[in-house]
């Protein structure tokens, strides 16, 4: 269900974004060369999986690189012993530096015409590279393929499919992102992204400051570089387990700081890059606090810590961030009312992954689909 952003749905003023023109893509050769990017930090228990998962792709990738940040369990022990086998594979290994460190460790070996990212405790499905070269070859214009991934624990027993209700945004979608304070909703984490190479060498190097959501770097920079071409199907594992907090089923004030706080920076190396273009486009660029999500965030990470100023953050929500039409925003009207513990339970099902998101999502994906394109971008990040 991916949802095509048409030219006349723009919210804002045509004009607003015309000197920002896409990034210049060459055409994919008979055989375009495959980069896959495996990080790694103390995922010995899985990296092996995730090599085995891009030796068995459909379509042959070129060069497996795993880098690993300084792991201290057998994770590098693991690599090695596949690379003995003759796959494929080089092994970097890094100083602990932090998930962006590592990611631009990988970029800076890879040769790719499509670069794809894999986490080493996910996996892709066996065709997932075959899918996303011809997604790129139907969409020559798109420099950003995105795709569903199927949620597993650590046994492999399937857990739903993320994102579970929302459309996967496609097409030009920089006027929308633009109007949003830089934000793009329903873009799916590192597993789910792979990149043209034109694209990947203006993002990279990423600011290793981004020790964690490094990701987040592609997200905002890519729609304001190219269009997306997005595949309405899972083509990877997304594993759940202890060690990743992104698809924790808890939401904290503590982790709702961190993304905050990343979001302000993310917004501030956004404005600088459309200054580069036209300073009166940096200068009326949207602020972030702003931002629906932005308000949301700030909003929930101050009524979970009981703070004072819970109650401006309110007010400032239902003045700038809800939609008058939205059941689900009339509960964020209202939400101030609930017993912090009721409030607490309502966060979790709303913003991180259910059981019963898993059912609704199971019967929303059996309907027909002749309506897909017009649904709205997904609201959040779960």
């Amino acid at each position: 269900m991916a949802r095509e952003v048409k030219k006349d749905e723009w919210a804002g003023p045509r004009a607003a974004l015309a000197n920002l023109n896409p990034v210049a893509l060459k055409a994919l050769g008979t055989r375009p060369k495959v980069s896959v990017l495996i990080t790694c930090f103390n995922y010995g228990a899985f990296v092996g999986q995730a090599i085995e998962s891009v030796s068995g792709q459909t379509h042959a990738v070129n060069e497996i690189i795993v880098s690993d940040d300084a792991s201290q369990d057998n994770s590098c022990e693991v690599v090695e012993s596949y690379i003995r086998k003759g796959l494929p594979v080089t092994l970097l290994r890094n100083p602990h530096g932090g998930m962006a460190a590592n990611l631009n460790s990988a970029f800076r070996e890879a040769s790719g015409d499509i670069v794809c990212l894999l986490d080493a405790d996910d996996t892709f499905l066996p065709r997932k590279v075959e899918a996303v070269v011809e997604a790129f070859r139907l969409r020559p214009e798109a420099g950003l393929a995105i795709h569903r991934a199927s949620l597993v624990d650590n046994a492999n027993r399937a857990h739903g499919v993320y994102p579970l209700l929302s459309a996967l945004p496609s097409g030009d979608c920089a006027q929308l992102a633009y109007d949003n304070s830089g934000i793009l909703m329903g873009l799916p984490p590192t597993t789910n992204l792979s990149l043209r190479r034109e694209i990947a060498e203006r993002i990279f190097p990423i600011p290793e400051e981004y020790t964690g959501y490094a990701e987040q770097m592609i997200h905002r920079m890519a729609p304001f570089m190219t269009e997306l071409c997005a595949i309405d199907e899972p083509l990877a594992r997304w594993r759940m387990h202890g060690a990743n907090d992104q698809n924790s089923s808890r939401v904290t004030p503590q982790r709702l700081q961190r993304e905050l706080q990343i979001m302000d920076s993310l917004w501030l190396v956004q404005r600088r890059y459309l200054a580069g273009i036209d300073g009166d486009l940096a200068e009326s660029f949207p602020r972030i606090e702003r931002n629906p999500l932005y308000l949301k965030m700030s909003y929930i990470r101050l009524r979970l810590n009981s703070d004072p100023a819970t109650r401006q953050a309110h007010a400032d929500l239902c003045r700038y961030g809800l939609r008058p039409g939205s059941r689900v925003d009339q509960f964020w009207r209202h939400s101030h009312r609930l017993p912090r513990p009721l409030f607490q339970m309502a966060v979790d099902l709303l913003l991180t992954q259910s059981i019963w998101k898993e059912m609704v999502s199971r019967t929303v994906r059996r309907r027909p689909s002749g309506k897909a394109g017009r649904e709205a971008p997904a609201q959040h990040h779960r």
